[in-house]
């Protein structure tokens, strides 16, 4: 069975998870890896992402039943994002993908940080605040000394007012001319006459004939759209979530090689881990240096790593495997005949 990965419910909020092996109950594993590939830092240590190989140690070890728990502290929470990663146990001979689930990261206050105390740690000297000096007493005042008063200047009143203006008489206005008669009786009257005239008109003047026209037959209505494909936009750990066979996981991954490289690579990783022979193929070739393809998910080839999927690919039954790998194994050959000792250990460890 594989293994387990899921939130430390004893320790919530600290970023804790718990790694859990079935069947491996009173086994030890001192310390477990974490890689990724296509990355210039693909180790995870306790500080992060780093070049060189790095371990994690588990702060406590449990079981539960048959399975053996190890829980891991909040530095890989903390660097792990959800989705596909290599899980490396060395003690155990594991080194499978595994899912990592959605942790959150320590909460502020239970990890040290900037301005945290770890154990056996002084807290900070504060130093004291500089005190201003008190301002200088007031000079006193000489009591020989002259006083000179001075005059205030002299306020003038304001001028007086000017004298109001007198009001002129109101304009003598012309007699109005005598009232017309109104001409709106005769404007009514001529109206009714246009009216009672347009209603005879209207009720003796013949129908005009209606003719019929025909209904204009409706459109078909277009056929109903495919339903989306899930998948479509799915992340790899949705993906993996899903449970579809490894062959569908490998197409979706060939198909996003030329726009997403590095989910391509989590997902053929996914289905070559189930054992699937031409996923086991599709893997080998990202890392054969005769199908090595620059700008990719890998910043460079390995032979060592494909002559062992290839050698898995084949024996998954994949016959398209043979021929690649035996190109493989001359390009060895070549290099071990030169003195390469990595070639050599390629050609002991996989054609026995």
């Amino acid at each position: 069975m594989r293994p387990r990965i899921e939130e430390d419910p004893h320790r919530p909020g600290e970023g804790c998870a718990r790694l859990i092996l079935p069947g491996l109950a009173g086994r030890e594993a001192p310390a477990v890896t974490f890689t990724r590939e296509g990355f210039g830092a693909d180790s995870l240590g306790p500080d992060g992402w780093q070049v060189a190989a790095g371990r994690l140690t588990p702060i406590e070890t449990g079981r539960e039943g048959d399975d053996l728990v190890l829980v891991l502290g909040p530095e890989a929470a903390e660097h792990l994002e959800p989705g596909p990663v290599r899980l490396g146990i060395p003690a155990l001979g594991i080194d499978q993908v595994v899912i990592w689930p959605e942790i959150a990261p320590a909460q502020a206050g239970r990890r040290g940080g900037f301005g945290a105390n770890r154990p056996g740690q002084a807290p900070p000297r504060r130093v004291p605040g500089r005190v201003e000096a008190p301002p200088p007493p007031p000079k006193p005042v000489d009591s020989d000394a002259t006083v000179v008063l001075r005059a205030a200047p002299r306020v003038e009143p304001p001028p007086p007012a000017p004298p109001p203006r007198p009001v002129d008489p109101p304009p003598i206005r012309p007699p109005e001319a005598p009232a017309q008669p109104s001409r709106l009786p005769m404007i009514l009257l001529a109206l009714l006459l246009l009216a009672g005239g347009g209603a005879a008109a209207w009720w003796f003047w013949p129908a005009p004939a209606v003719v019929a026209t025909p209904a204009t037959p409706a459109a078909p209505s277009p056929p109903a759209a495919p339903p989306s494909d899930p998948t479509a936009n799915a992340t790899p750990a949705e993906i993996a979530a899903m449970n579809l066979p490894p062959a569908r996981v490998l197409e979706i991954g060939q198909a996003r090689q030329a726009t997403r490289p590095q989910d391509a690579l989590l997902l053929i990783e996914l289905a070559a881990e189930a054992g699937h022979g031409p996923a086991l193929s599709a893997l080998a070739r990202l890392y054969d240096p005769a199908s090595f393809t620059p700008g990719g998910a890998l910043s460079a080839p390995n032979p060592t790593k494909a002559a062992e999927l290839w050698r898995r690919a084949e024996q998954a039954g994949d016959a398209g495997a043979a021929a690649p790998r035996a190109v493989l194994r001359q390009r060895l050959e070549a290099a071990a005949r030169n003195g390469d000792t990595l070639a050599q250990l390629a050609l002991r460890d996989f054609w026995p």
